[in-house]
Formats: C-alpha cells, structure tokens, sequence
C-alpha cells in the first residue's frame, strides 16, 4: 500500500495491492518521506518493478531486522525529513507526541500472513495517510531551515559529482565542495608557540601527549576545566549576579582556521574557505538568508569534520590544534579581564563577567587587534547559574537567554527533541527571574496541556512498553501524573523479562494518545504537586 498527497495535504493517488503504473505515475516528481532512505525508498523502488510480493516481504523484514539497504534507482528525487533532524534520532511517532498530536499507531500486524480484511485495510490506509500529513507538517517546519540551504550546498557541487549527491548529508556535501582529496594528516600539535604558551604548562603538556582527558585549574576564583572541548569555567560561589557582560568570539572555528597561516589546515581548500568567510559577511549583510545558512553550514561543519573517520577531511591533530588555540586565546581574555572584572563563568567561546570599571573595553579591542578575532558583546541586567552549563541571562530590554537542561525549553517547544514536560523550565526560570509562585503558574497554565505532557518511549534495547499485569502499549506514549486509583505505572520491560521504571515519572499515569486539543477531562486528571515537587528538587540545584 502506497499513498500519496501534496504539500496541501490532498490525497492524489493511493495504490493498494497492485503497483501497475506506478513507476510512471512518479517519474520525475519530488517525493518526500520519513526515513525513506533507509526504508521507503527501496520497497518503492520493488514496487516500480513489480517483483513478487514475497520478494517485497523480504526486504521488508531484512530492514527490520536491521539490514542497511539504500537504492539511487528509483526515477524521481527523493527528500528525506529524517535526515540530520537532531541527533536524537526521533522516531515520526515521537514527534507526533511532541507536537501534541494523536500518536497513531497501527494495530495490524506487519508480518500478517494472509490477505488483509476490509476492516484491516481500511484501518491500514488510515495509519499510512495520517503519516503523510505528519510527515507533510515535519517537511514544512525544516523546508527553510534545511532543505532550502542544502539545496543551495548542492548547487555549489562541480557538476563532475553523480545526480544522487543532493542525498548526502550536509557535513559530506560541505567537505567535497571545500577539498578534492584527503587531507594530510598532521604528526603533531601546530599551535603557534606564542599561543600555546598563553596556557599552563601542565595544560599543553596533556595535548601534546594524549588524545582525551581535561586539567583542572582554579584562577580568578574559577573552576576551569581544559580538555579537547573547549574551556569551561565557572566561579567558586557566584550564582547570580547583576550587571553582567558577555564577550562572545565571533565564529571562533572558522577564524582560528583563517589564522592559522603556517599551517593551512584544509590545504588547497584553505582559500576557498577564507572567501567564504568573507561571502558570508556580504550575504548577512545584504539580507541573503538562504545564501548565509547555506555558507554557514560549510564553515561550521569542517571543525567536525576533523575528527570525522569517514571525511576526506579527517586530521585529529588540525582538531585538536583547532580546540586548544581557541583555549589559550579565551584564556588570556579572561586573565586580562580578570584585573578589572569578576569572571563568573567561561564557556568553548565565550566568558561572562560583572566590570569593576570601564576598563574592559580597552582590553577587548586591545585583545581584538592583538588576536586578529571578533569580540561581540552582549549585556544583561540579571544572570542566574547552576554550573558552567546551566544558566539563565536576563538582558536589559526583558528578554531571556537560557542553556542547560534545566531551563533550555523555556522559550518554545523542541518538537524533535525531548518535549516532555516544558511546564518545568517554565516555572523555574519565572521563578528565579520574577519571583512567581510555582503553584500559582503551574494553576495559570493548566489550559495548556502539551505543556504538561511526557512522552515515554522504550529503547530499541527494550522489549517495549508494558504495565504491571504484563498489557503491552505503544511504542511511544503521553502520559501524565494523576491521583491514585486513576491512572497506571508504565514501564521499560527488558529482554530478561525485567520492569523499569521511566525516569522521573509518577507511579499513577493517566495515558492519553490522542490529539490534545480533545483531551477535555485535563484539569480533573492532572496532579500539579508532580511537577511542584520537581522544580523544588531543581531549585536546589541552583542554590
């Protein structure tokens, strides 16, 4: 069974037990899917040849059972909304969830061994049209941000490469628009003496000898750690504070690969990228989105790339070289801001500080001049921090910057990442920053039931979802914590048979896999002390 819609979500043709015309009908359009690449795509290509429905079964079940296939055969392009969509990999189902939607999944068997009834076929048409439309929405929501950028990378492929390179991922696509051939790889750190020896001995002394690890220094009443990630810092006993300034090192990756003029970290490459650099600028400047995200995703994908087994563009020791220089250059910014500032946390590319006085910003364009780097300043009235990771910066015209795992839904849903629960960063951060009753926001938003929402999901090492009395569910599920006697306990049950609790859930779920706009019965149902008693524990946290 095959169906298809336009973008407008209209069905326009649907195939059910035979595929005549099939090939024809999709000649030359453009097809879009989720995860079609590793599974669509090559049953569809079946389907056009009009092999055996045995043959199709089998190929169906050698991809469940985890046999990668992939085929360029088929006479159509083909996009793939699963691919780089976050590297949590979400299924179309958990997206369903966090988008608040009916989380439909199909009760008829896939290895069913006989013709299907007009109930079961029905029901199977059904689940694979309600997959279109999700599918359809998914599409829309990365058309801008992916698919339109990444078709501007393939354009800037020499046409020398095959028709199916618009398939490859962006970080592939980026690396042969950039080199022809694998990179040297260098035998040793290249950090220009000078800067290299702006870190502590102990410090360069770990890069020069091993691959991974981190020191750990304490300065200007700091905790900062090195390693082969970035620099991160944050102060002994400061978790808020007013006044704060934040210098932020412009394209840091990309401009220490500009400066590094003794060694050209991408050879014959190294000029193509510094113009792109340069390209970038003009096109922000003139309003080239689609250009500037596009350049973008070159620029910042070969830091990556270095450390990449798979790239042409492999070199361990040009990463590691990157990383450490971009250490050593922040290092000294925070020495030389430490004098007239108190540092509160430092991170990869950036360091937050409270000014004694105005003389940080000789120091910034003095260091600017002297490092050849951009230095851009943000400003905030109020800061508030958990750790090095874990912040919440309040800027002077209200609004709200936040990272960390406590805090980084505030501002809007991450429909393909954990949306569980948002309700939670909701009342810490209204909580630090203005000051309001946790009840009373937890009460104020009991309208909004996404906001509340888990969505629970076994791993693949799992057997799947079950209660107590051994009922298995769906693979993905919405739950939320309700009062006892009106709800059940779900769990991850293991190949051994073993029950596991989901993390941070209540004993009593009340289960509800529909569309959220008709779940009428929320406000009986929800128990608020759940989500009460979490931002508590947080709340610790953050001292």
């Amino acid at each position: 069974m095959v169906v298809f819609k336009d973008i407008n979500k209209a069905t326009i043709r649907t195939f059910l037990n035979g595929f005549s015309q099939l090939g024809e009908f999709i000649q030359d359009k453009v097809l879009v899917g989720f995860n079609n690449y590793g599974y669509d795509d090559v049953i569809l290509y079946e389907m056009t040849k009009n092999v055996p429905q045995s043959k199709i079964k089998k190929t169906n079940d050698d991809i469940i059972g985890g046999d990668r296939k992939r085929t360029n055969q088929l006479p159509c392009k083909t996009y793939d909304c699963f691919q780089q969509i976050d590297v949590s990999r979400p299924s179309l189902k958990k997206i369903e969830a966090n988008m608040g939607r009916a989380i439909y999944e199909s009760q008829i068997p896939f290895d069913i061994d006989r013709k299907l009834t007009d109930e079961e076929l029905e029901e199977t048409l059904n689940y694979c049209a309600y997959d279109v439309e999700q599918t359809i929405d998914v599409y829309k929501q990365r058309v801008n941000s992916y698919f339109k950028p990444k078709e501007y990378l393939v354009s800037m492929l020499d046409k020398s490469f095959p028709d199916n390179a618009y398939k490859w991922n962006t970080t592939t696509i980026s690396s042969n628009i950039l080199v022809d051939k694998s990179l040297t790889k260098w035998a040793w750190l290249e950090v220009p003496e000078h800067i290299l020896n702006l870190a502590p001995a102990e410090v360069v002394d770990m890069w020069k000898t091993k691959d991974k690890g981190k020191k750990v220094t304490h300065e200007f009443d700091n905790k900062i750690e090195w390693g082969f990630g970035g620099l991160h810092g944050v102060h002994h006993s400061i978790k808020e504070a007013d006044n704060v300034k934040l210098l932020d090192v412009g394209s840091l990756y990309p401009s220490i690969i500009k400066n590094l003029t003794h060694k050209k970290v991408l050879e014959d490459g190294t000029r193509k990228y510094i113009q792109m650099i340069q390209d970038r600028m003009e096109a922000k400047e003139n309003g080239d989105k689609e250009r500037s995200d596009a350049l973008k995703l070159i620029l910042n994908s070969v830091y990556g790339n270095l450390k990449n087994k798979y790239s042409d563009l492999l070199n361990p020791n040009a990463s590691k070289t990157i990383c450490a220089y971009g250490q050593c250059i922040l290092y000294e910014l925070c020495r030389r801001l430490s004098h007239h500032a108190t540092i509160i946390n430092i991170n990869t590319d950036g360091v937050a500080f409270v000014p004694h006085n105005n003389e940080f910003h000789r120091i910034w364009k003095d260091w600017e001049q002297e490092f050849n780097f951009t230095l851009e300043l943000d400003e905030f009235d109020k800061w508030f921090q958990r750790d090095v990771n874990n912040y919440i910066a309040v800027g002077k015209d209200g609004s709200i910057k936040t990272k960390g795992g406590d805090t980084n839904r505030y501002g809007g849903n991450r429909f393909f990442q954990n949306n569980s629960a948002r309700i939670l960063d909701i009342c810490l951060v209204d909580y630090l920053v203005y000051g309001k009753d946790i009840i009373d926001n937890l009460q104020e938003h009991l309208d909004k039931p996404m906001l509340f929402q888990y969505v629970l999901q076994a791993g693949s090492t799992y057997q799947g979802t079950f209660d107590d009395k051994g009922n298995q569910y769906n693979k993905v599920n919405r739950v939320f914590p309700t009062f006892p006697g009106k709800g059940t306990t779900l769990y991850k049950k293991r190949e051994d048979g073993g029950l596991v609790m989901f993390p941070d859930m209540s004993n009593d779920m009340y289960l509800f896999n529909g569309e959220l706009t008709e779940f009428h019965d929320f406000k009986k149902i929800i128990n608020i002390d759940h989500y009460y008693q979490i931002v508590l524990k947080r709340l610790e946290r953050w001292g």
